[in-house]
């Protein structure tokens, strides 16, 4: 989630966050964790994805993109977030797996306390 849209990388640039597959991954566990106190109560979320549109597809990779709308309720407090997707995903299998998703927000310059990463 890169904090311009311009920006063609998140490498030793500004970010909302960049991460691979290890980061993501501890990110989800703590958020998960029974100890987790910012999911205390547990926010409430509507995710919508739409206008699904494939740029390019070759049988073995596809890329794919698309505009969101996600509306996050919890400690009293309800926020939105809205933008688009990009995503490359991979053959893999009988299906296809993420192999780079980018999130552009169309608030990215706005203030955050935090932002949890529903994207995916």
């Amino acid at each position: 989630m890169p904090a311009d849209e311009a920006q063609e990388t998140g490498e030793g640039l500004p970010n909302i966050f960049f991460e691979d597959l290890f980061l993501m991954e501890m990110r989800i566990k703590r958020v998960e964790h029974p100890y987790a106190h910012s999911q205390v109560p547990k926010n409430k979320m509507s995710h919508v994805v739409s206008n699904v549109v494939i740029e390019k597809e070759d049988g073995v990779s596809i890329v794919a993109r698309s505009k969101f709308h996600v509306v996050e309720f919890g400690r009293d407090e309800q926020r939105y977030f809205a933008g688009k997707y990009k995503h490359h995903l991979i053959k893999a299998g009988d299906g296809y797996k993420i192999q780079m998703q980018r999130v552009d927000i169309v608030n990215a310059d706005g203030p955050f306390e935090y932002v949890l990463q529903y994207w995916v």
